[in-house]
């Protein structure tokens, strides 16, 4: 994938990297459920699922009616960018202080992770994020589920066995680039400068889904199956997921 100063625009990056690559080519495990990395359950450890994908994937809108239904419960983390009041529910984040006039940004990031006591953290997309241990350690109901984005997911294939939980890594795909690069610039949760680095990160980020996911779900926008919609087979898909790992 090019990371030269002169970006492909998301239109070329569709002909020359089409998204569906990452995927299409691999075993169908249930409907727009696609197998990559095999998993063998490990039953010393708990299974959780590590939900991932693009920045304008869809996955909140994928694991929202699951956790709704309580089939499963979001772990949640902790990040240090300001909270979008028009966009963004209060309870997604952990939403971490702000940084101190006299503080540099390596201070407020080392004194950040010591405040939340994050025992796994990632700067990324000019902030940090990261795993509180008492978000950790909180039960829910239904299996739980830890969203962040594909760093996390290789700090957490690392370092979540020896907190006694195994990692089943699930990402979220779109259609196409041009897809992506329209729901972040359109979402307005950020300024547009900022989105557009986002979306150029994910672009270079490629090669981690393909080494550390287990499962890719492709969440179609568009009807797949009988007028289905995509949205639907994508929450069901995850729902299979949920269900084969929590009954380990």
């Amino acid at each position: 994938m090019s990371t030269e100063l002169e970006r492909p625009s998301p239109a070329q990056l569709d002909i020359q990297y089409p998204v569906k690559e990452i995927f299409e080519n691999l075993p169908i495990e249930y409907p727009q459920v696609y197998r990559n990395i095999p998993l063998e359950v490990d039953s010393s450890l708990k299974q959780v699922i590590v939900l991932t994908g693009f920045s304008g994937a869809g996955k909140d809108t994928v694991l929202d009616p699951i956790v709704e239904s309580k089939e499963a419960y979001q772990v949640i983390t902790a990040t240090s960018r300001k909270r979008s009041e028009k966009n963004e529910a209060a309870d997604k984040y952990i939403w971490m202080r702000e940084r101190k006039e006299d503080e540099s940004i390596d201070l407020y990031y080392e004194n950040l992770i010591k405040e939340y006591d994050l025992i796994e953290k990632d700067p990324h997309y000019s902030g940090l994020y990261g795993l509180p241990r008492s978000s950790l350690l909180k039960q829910g109901v239904g299996m739980p589920v830890i969203r962040v984005d594909i760093n996390g997911v290789v700090n957490h294939r690392r370092d979540l066995s020896s907190k006694g939980f195994q990692p089943v890594t699930v990402a979220v795909m779109p259609d196409s680039w041009g897809q992506l690069y329209n729901a972040i610039i359109g979402r307005g949760r950020e300024c547009e400068e900022k989105a557009i680095e986002r979306f150029y990160e994910d672009v270079a980020n490629v090669e981690l889904y393909r080494e550390n996911i287990n499962y890719f779900i492709h969440n179609s926008r568009f009807s797949d199956i009988e007028g289905v919609t995509g949205l639907d087979l994508s929450v069901d898909g995850l729902r299979y997921l949920v269900s084969k790992y929590q009954n380990h």
